[in-house]
């Protein structure tokens, strides 16, 4: 019996699953990806706080709900090419990290203790994490790293109250 052929994907899917190609690193590529997405989010997003306008903090939730869904689509049919939560599928790490730093201050050292929690928790994968990963199709590959992002955010948080 012939082997099956792996299914094709569409070049821009392949491009925002991979983010931007980064899942091709040979060394840590979910790593290079939160990383990418990082580096991203440092240069091209502004810094949106709690005080921001209630329509500038309405478009930022929009958006990032609006990345959410396109990341479970995303992941839901690029694992039909790289298998379950495979790992050149990294839009689920960019998803991650957006909640992880979601209205924190933009520091470098902020954004730098966020990549390392972020990736801790992401291979550690805490209470729901590891449940959420079983979950079926894009869902299982990309709420691991939203629950590791909420969970980095939050002990950001409470590590800035800490210090005042």
């Amino acid at each position: 019996m012939p082997e099956r052929a792996e299914p094709r994907l569409h070049p821009l899917v392949k491009f925002l699953a991979t983010g931007a190609y980064l899942g091709y690193s040979p060394i840590a590529p979910g790593t290079a990806g939160a990383f990418g997405c990082g580096v991203l989010l440092w240069f091209a997003v502004p810094e949106i706080t709690p005080a921001a306008s209630p329509q500038t903090i309405a478009v930022l939730i929009v958006s990032v709900l609006a990345f959410f869904l396109l990341s479970l689509w995303v992941a839901g049919v690029s694992e039909r090419h790289f298998g379950h939560d495979g790992s050149r599928i990294v839009i689920d790490e960019f998803c991650g990290y957006v909640f992880a730093v979601l209205l924190l201050p933009k520091t470098y050292l902020i954004y730098g203790a966020a990549f390392v929690l972020f990736r801790l928790l992401d291979i550690l994968k805490p209470f729901p994490a590891r449940r959420a990963e079983s979950l079926p199709g894009g869902y299982g590959v990309v709420m691991d790293d939203v629950v590791a992002g909420v969970y980095t955010n939050l002990l950001l948080r409470l590590m800035m109250a800490a210090v005042g």
